[in-house]
């Protein structure tokens, strides 16, 4: 049962090799290019502290709002196509990270992901609320690799964060309306205000819609992977004296339409093109999400250093129908019936201080999360209804965190870092089989852990624009807990998984600043790595999602990342990583060694290139153009629950845009194609129970459009 999408030549491929290999060959001749086309220094608040993204001792990749637009990231999927070694994907209607082959498919209430995801400094504890925040950023940082001192918990693969554009102390308006295929519509506004000399608000708005990706074959309202988002944020920024700010923030979503969909695995294997997105969904799904957050950030600059508060609290509600398989002649299908309501609060203090050879951050954080569950699936075989109650479910974590940076020489620089963690989960709840109810299961439980985890690094710089480090870390995420109580499931409860990382690295800016290269090798030994898949109760024939410990997994890696600056009007991107990821101790069944195999979504290749260039003309006026493509060698999906393993074969995708802007720059006019080879790419898999057939999700298909863009 494998799926193979070989890389193979195609006219677009030597296309693009053929541009850039021209392209760089006129780059070689040109020895002084032009001081506006050098690379330029990136600021980044990776390490909770101002400072240049060259001089961050930690594998990095940073992603310009101006590069999100162009790109056409409207979700946090569009970074699987501008980071290296990163997956993103929405499965389920839950937004799934995997970084470096480490991710986590427990999106329940009791779920805890494996990478951190956050917005402004506020991490989102819930998956299916973490994709509609990609409107009005600054930038995107994304960190490979445990994150365990300054993040936490949860951030064993590493963290994301979304850096949202702030208040500017001038007027500005914008806004962009963009029509493409599939019916897609989305328009951008944003309104920036300058109130009086203390006080700046800044308004932002997006709307997404566009039909479904999948054709279902019954004639559906909606199709399935389509869109339909409104999403608005709100700052205000009060500048109180130079020393002392107060950064108030609210934002809202709203997700509608059918949702995120599959189709049969025996579809996507056995047809191509158009066929492959061929879905029989056995009934019209709805969604009726929305999502709400508040948040206040207080800095004030002392004697003793830069001190930050912050409160945040989130909202998150789901009203979902969702089919449960795919249609079937002659049956009555299942369908799967979603209200959920979560809650969560945080708190964290933190003081970052510069004394002599010294530099510290240290906090302290405080997080709690509550939820309330009610999870219907209606016909299902043999038992008629399954019933899921939870409430409520309880996650609380305390924290107290420290890190200094030591400067041997001005040169040399040594850090340590440790981070105390105490984690408490619980639930209570029930499930019910039968329509009326024949059996009831209670579900009860809590768990408790106190860890430490810890970052000892050094960093040296060969020269003023040239640093190479080290670092060894830990990882942590929180164990949890199955399906029943003590007395009724052995597997109750699952432990901790724990992640040991060496990595070695080299950040540097060349030939003028013209080019700038990230080089990063690294190893995990990683234990207890939490493995989540859904099984049948053979007492009941019910389902159940079960997480239990892998035993041991080893990730070896090398990345390559860098731009370079060609003649006074182009820039190339590329990337090129490697990664070997696989278990050393694993047995998903009894009797069955999976020792040796791949971890999910681990490619051990993965290679992309890019060219982009402006041409301007005598009336001031631009024209840039972008051509790329990206090659991924192929990875597994993993069925943990029957023990197998599918294949996604090597695939490569491209994209072009065109932007034209006047001398004026009050308008823009903007033309892509996405996915130029129309590439169907499997991005996760759905095992198979009762008459539900195994499915697969897949990454969008081609997608070209136009936005048109005015500055007020």
């Amino acid at each position: 049962m494998t799926h193979h999408t070989g890389f193979k030549p195609t006219a677009t491929a030597a296309a693009v090799a053929a541009l850039l290999a021209s392209i760089s060959g006129a780059a070689l001749a040109q020895t002084t290019p032009p001081e506006d086309n050098r690379l330029q220094e990136v600021i980044v608040t990776a390490q909770r502290i101002a400072q240049p993204a060259s001089k961050t001792p930690l594998s990095l990749s940073v992603v310009s709002g101006d590069d999100l637009k162009q790109a056409g990231a409207v979700n946090a999927s569009s970074l699987t196509e501008l980071v290296p070694n990163v997956q993103v994907s929405n499965n389920g209607g839950a937004t799934t990270i995997s970084i470096r082959g480490v991710s986590s498919a427990d999106n329940t209430e009791k779920g805890d992901p494996s990478a951190s995801f956050n917005v402004d400094g506020v991490n989102l504890a819930r998956p299916q609320s973490a994709g509609l925040a990609f409107y009005d950023l600054e930038r995107v940082e994304v960190l490979r690799g445990p994150q365990g001192t300054l993040y936490g918990r949860n951030a064993t693969a590493g963290a994301i964060n979304l850096i949202t554009n702030k208040p500017s102390n001038r007027f500005e308006s914008s806004a962009a309306v963009e029509v493409g295929n599939y019916h897609g519509v989305k328009f951008d506004g944003m309104l920036n205000v300058k109130v009086s000399d203390m006080l700046s608000l800044r308004t932002a708005v997006s709307t997404s819609k566009h039909d479904g990706y999948l054709r279902s074959t019954q004639g559906f309202s909606h199709n399935y992977d389509d869109d339909d988002s409104q999403s608005a944020r709100v700052h205000a920024l009060f500048k109180f004296n130079p020393d002392v700010s107060l950064l108030l923030s609210g934002d809202t979503s709203r997700l509608k339409g059918a949702g995120a969909g599959s189709v049969p695995y025996a579809t996507f294997v056995n047809q191509s093109g158009d066929a492959q997105r061929t879905a029989t969904p056995s009934i019209q799904g709805k969604l009726d999400d929305s999502a709400h957050g508040t948040s206040g950030e207080l800095k004030v600059n002392t004697r003793a250093g830069e001190i930050t508060y912050q409160l945040a609290r989130r909202t998150l509600n789901r009203d979902e129908y969702t089919p449960f398989g795919q249609s079937t002649p002659g049956v009555v299908d299942p369908y799967t019936r979603v209200l959920a309501d979560y809650s969560q609060l945080s708190h964290e203090l933190r003081l970052a201080s510069m004394f002599g050879k010294w530099k510290t951050i240290g906090g302290l954080y405080w997080f709690k999360e509550q939820s309330a569950l009610d999870v219907r699936i209606r016909n299902f075989p043999a038992l008629g209804v399954l019933a899921f109650i939870q409430n409520p479910t309880i996650s609380a974590s305390k924290a107290a965190f420290g890190e200094a940076t030591y400067s041997l020489t001005p040169e040399l620089h040594l850090i340590a870092g440790v981070r105390r963690t105490k984690d408490d989960k619980s639930r209570q709840g029930f499930s019910q089989y039968g329509d009326p109810v024949f059996f009831s299961s209670v579900n009860d439980a809590d768990v408790h852990y106190v860890q430490t985890t810890g970052r000892l690094g050094a960093d040296y710089a060969l020269s003023k624009a040239v640093m190479v480090y080290g670092t060894f870390a830990t990882g942590y995420k929180a164990g949890g807990f199955n399906d029943g109580t003590a007395a009724t499931n052995r597997f109750l409860r699952y432990d901790p998984e724990h992640l040991k990382s060496l990595e070695v690295g080299l950040k540097g800016r060349f030939l003028d600043n013209r080019l700038q290269v990230s080089t990063a090798a690294f190893t995990y030994d990683y234990k207890d790595l939490q493995l989540t898949g859904v099984a049948v109760d053979p007492a009941t024939g019910a389902l159940q999602t079960q997480t239990l410990n892998a035993g041991q997994a080893s990730v070896r890696g090398l990345e390559v990342e860098g731009k370079y600056a060609v003649g006074g009007a182009g820039k190339i991107n590329f990337s090129l990583t490697t990664l070997d990821a696989h278990f050393k101790t694993y047995s998903p069944l009894q009797g069955v060694n999976w020792a040796g195999k791949r971890l999910e979504k681990s490619p051990r290749a993965t290679f992309g290139l890019g060219y982009s260039h402006t041409w301007s003309f005598e009336d001031g006026a631009s024209l840039t153009a972008y051509l790329g493509t990206r090659f991924s060698s192929s990875y597994v999906l993993n069925d943990y629950g029957n023990a197998k393993q599918f294949t996604q074969g090597s695939f490569h995708k491209s994209d072009f845009n065109l932007n034209y802007a006047p001398s004026d720059f009050r308008w823009s006019l903007q033309a892509y194609v996405r996915n130029i080879e129309d590439k169907t790419v499997m991005t996760g898999y759905g095992a198979p129970s009762g008459n539900r057939p195994d499915t697969a999700n897949l990454a969008p298909p081609r997608t070209m459009g136009v936005r048109v863009g005015v500055n007020f």
